[in-house]
């Protein structure tokens, strides 16, 4: 699929094209790969599953252009995909980086959603790898990030994003080392630390915005990872929209980290479509 910019998207889907579609956005270093164990049950449960490799990552371009990885440009990626794949209504379900770019969708209105499902949503949470990620890659390092993304730092940070590390195959690593060698891959990844905003609001800003959502993307599903290790102190912020009066509801997986809709899809997957099921 291409965009109006000219960038082309990678898009997987599966399930009849008339099916209520459920549209799936994974985080930062991440693609559709994320989501491979979803498509078979919610196609078996009466959904049209989509999910997107975001631009700079997966399959897809990896654009150069000064300021394409702001919040901002994410989001219009993704109001295009869905105007151009023509889905009325998506149920959507964004995991960290997805997660703040699905919510900033919903909260723009910038189309008609269903149900939002946020996974250990990075604007929820305070990201502490970020400022040593952006000291460590100033805009000279990025020809050098180009040859130097080996398949052991991609391991450890795949293990990292798991509640339980041990669940993350040979096969996971290689799937998620491949992409990180095509070119501009390590440049998007770098520019997307620096460019996006990954700044959590104060929660009275974050569950005023929040009030202005209406049914049925309210409320809001959020599904946290006790074990996540990237995204700290999402679980006090939550409570404290709660309390000033934000329409969200909680889920806790008591052994997922930071990938839990990947790393256990077994126990995800039927929450969403529990909550996605429910009217009004």
């Amino acid at each position: 699929m291409r965009l109006s910019d000219g960038v082309s998207l990678r898009v997987a889907e599966s399930g009849a094209a008339a099916a209520p579609p459920i549209l799936l956005v994974h985080g930062w270093g991440a693609s559709t790969y994320m989501w491979r164990a979803w498509f078979a049950p919610l196609v078996a449960a009466g959904f049209r599953a989509i999910a997107v490799d975001l631009p700079g990552h997966g399959m897809s371009d990896k654009p150069t252009d000064s300021g394409r990885y702001t919040v901002d440009r994410m989001v219009d990626s993704v109001r295009e995909l869905i105007e151009i794949e023509r889905l009325d209504r998506p149920h959507i379900v964004g995991q960290s980086m997805g997660g703040t770019i699905v919510l900033e969708l919903a909260l723009r209105e910038l189309v008609p959603l269903g149900r939002l499902v946020l996974v250990n949503p990075a604007a929820f949470g305070h990201l502490r790898m970020v400022p040593l990620a952006r000291r460590a890659s100033p805009r000279a390092v990025e020809a050098v990030l180009e040859r130097i993304v080996p398949r052991w730092i991609i391991a450890r940070a795949h293990r990292l994003a798991y509640g339980d590390p041990s669940r993350v195959t040979d096969a996971d690593i290689d799937q998620y080392w491949a992409p990180s060698q095509f070119p501009g891959h390590a440049s998007a990844m770098r520019r997307l630390v620096h460019e996006f905003t990954w700044r959590r609001v104060e929660p009275h800003e974050m569950a005023e915005r929040l009030a202005a959502l209406r049914p049925p993307t309210s409320p809001v599903l959020v599904v946290l990872g006790t074990r996540d290790r990237l995204v700290r102190d999402a679980r006090p912020y939550v409570a404290r929209l709660i309390a000033a009066g934000a329409p969200l509801e909680l889920h806790e997986s008591a052994l997922g980290g930071h990938a839990v809709n990947e790393e256990r899809p077994e126990d995800i997957v039927p929450v969403v479509l529990d909550f996605v099921r429910r009217r009004g």
